[in-house]
């Protein structure tokens, strides 16, 4: 889905991080003068894809797909939005179980 200002801050840290072919990544805050917030300015300056592509979001505001999230290193994963009930059912399933002794 779409994922935008205070959004972007939030969610960049998250260790799993799913784009579909329905995301839209962008920081509008940048288009009209305004720097990201503290936790993105850390996370653009460490980006996978780079400095310079951290730098380049950071200044312009551009706005990204899914392919492009993946390959800054803003998504870890793709999946078809179709898919995502799946996705879910899975991630939930992981907890299921509590550790012994606790």
């Amino acid at each position: 889905g779409i994922v935008m200002g205070g959004g972007v801050g939030l969610s960049a840290h998250c260790p799993v991080r799913i784009a579909t072919e329905k995301t839209m990544f962008a920081m509008p805050e940048t288009l009209i003068g305004l720097f990201p917030d503290v936790g993105m300015t850390w996370k653009l300056s460490r980006l996978q894809g780079g400095l310079p592509v951290g730098l380049y979001l950071g200044l312009t505001g551009q706005r990204l797909g899914a392919a492009d999230c993946i390959a800054a290193g803003l998504a870890t994963h793709y999946c078809p939005s179709d898919m995502l009930p799946k996705v879910e059912d899975a991630l939930r399933g992981l907890g299921a179980d509590p550790p012994r002794g606790l």
